[in-house]
């Protein structure tokens, strides 16, 4: 993860592009706790709650956390993050990635490849072992992750992408000829500054790779408000994210989307200066298709907001009539988009009796605002439920297949998103 930078501006300006008048607010989500600030019970006296809007600019066409939580609080977040990408699909994902970095790249032997935000080095050790002349290291703020990557081989610096982790990734590994951004941008303060920084511990000719959930026409598709939470300050398009990468000093030469966390967007720039590549019909293709489903107007996005409201009503309907006459339901997965999820919704304890996550380092804490306990998938076949809520459904498919020994011992499972489904 990058550093968040220092706060902008409070207000309705555009914390990138600095328009002052142009954001307006198309969806408020209450009042809420932190996606990732899973705590033991002892914290929850001390936990702490901020607005959540979410604005569109009409300058950059950027959507915006309207005015964002304190940089104090999220700094917290992460130096104690406990997300590591766990399962098939995600290992998978990363795999094709690397695969995919080494195709359109086409590095030389010895390149060196950098991860920003790079968790226990997944993506590098892809890279490796695809190119395995590669060099790698990797940037990662929480020290338990970090060691967890140098554990396995991926020399890595523990911290922000600041201006000091930048000279030491200079100083320790040289130049980069490819660093990747992946579900990082987003949650960064001051993106451009961020850049700035990627693009000085760049060699001239070098490549960038961002990628990132929170691409809007997917989000749209699936109305998944739950991609909003606190952490997640920005959510693109490559119209925003083209303004971005240009008041950088890059240009984008190829994009694509991904289906990973629900819908991402993936691109490859290059400085503006130096940069020799030529531009892909990749990017002409997706900035032509959002132009032509409205991406750049205001109403595209204040219809999501109705299309939201109509959802929350219709699951929060669903739930109270399963647990009309004594049923019971537990949760299957604990991402940081259901915090927004579950008090959006105002699921709690007193629905959901608790909480599987395959993640060690969430299990005995308690999910932020809505505090459901989190254990192991043990405790299903312990104590099955009536129904399954699917919290983390974007990865509905493989979690389906995790619950079918079950099926016999439970009524249902429950996916919330795009539209409430409870499949026998």
């Amino acid at each position: 993860m990058g550093a968040p930078n220092s706060p902008k501006p409070s207000g309705t300006g555009c914390h990138v592009c600095g328009d002052a008048t142009g954001v307006r607010e198309f969806l408020s989500l209450g009042v809420l706790p932190l996606g990732n600030a899973f705590i033991p019970t002892s914290e929850i006296p001390s936990e702490k709650e901020f607005p959540l809007a979410m604005g569109f600019c009409s300058r950059c066409h950027l959507v915006q956390i309207v005015e964002p939580a304190p940089v104090e609080a999220i700094q917290k977040v992460y130096r104690n993050y406990s997300y590591v990408p766990t399962g098939a699909t995600l290992t998978q994902h990363y795999g094709a990635l690397a695969e995919e970095i080494v195709r359109v790249v086409g590095p030389s032997p010895g390149s060196m490849f950098v991860d920003i935000g790079s968790n226990d080095g997944l993506l590098l050790r892809s890279i490796r072992q695809r190119v395995p002349t590669a060099k790698v290291g990797g940037v990662e703020p929480s020290s338990r992750i970090a060691e967890i990557a140098r554990s396995q081989g991926v020399p890595t610096i523990t911290g922000f992408f600041d201006r000091a982790a930048a000279d030491e990734l200079l100083a320790r590994f040289g130049s980069a000829d490819v660093i990747s951004v992946t579900q990082v941008l987003q949650h960064i303060r001051d993106p451009v500054a961020f850049l700035e920084l990627v693009r000085g511990a760049m060699r001239p000719e070098g490549v960038l790779v961002l990628e990132g959930r929170a691409y809007f026409p997917d989000v749209a598709e699936t109305v998944s408000f739950d991609t909003f939470y606190h952490e997640l300050l920005y959510c693109f398009t490559l119209h925003s994210l083209k303004f971005l990468l240009e008041r950088a000093g890059f240009s984008a030469f190829h994009a694509e989307r991904t289906d990973v966390y629900g819908g991402s967007l993936r691109v490859f720039a290059q400085r503006r200066e130096g940069g020799r590549r030529p531009v892909r019909d990749s990017v002409k293709a997706i900035l032509a298709a959002e132009a032509e489903g409205g991406l750049t107007r205001f109403e595209t996005y204040s219809a999501f907001g109705a299309r939201v409201e109509a959802v929350r009503t219709e699951l929060r309907r669903t739930v109270k009539e399963l647990t009309r006459e004594g049923g019971t339901i537990a949760g299957y997965g604990a991402p940081s988009t259901g915090t927004t999820l579950l008090s959006f919704c105002g699921l709690g304890h007193d629905v959901i009796g608790y909480i599987v996550d395959d993640n060690p380092l969430k299990q005995g804490l308690v999910t932020p605002g809505t505090h459901v306990p989190i254990t192991s998938v043990a405790t299903l076949r312990a104590r099955p439920p009536d129904y399954v809520l699917v919290i983390a459904w974007r990865l509905k498919d493989e979690i389906l297949s995790r619950l079918s020994p079950l099926r016999g011992r439970i009524k249902g499972v429950l996916v919330p998103l795009p539209t409430p489904e409870l499949v026998p």
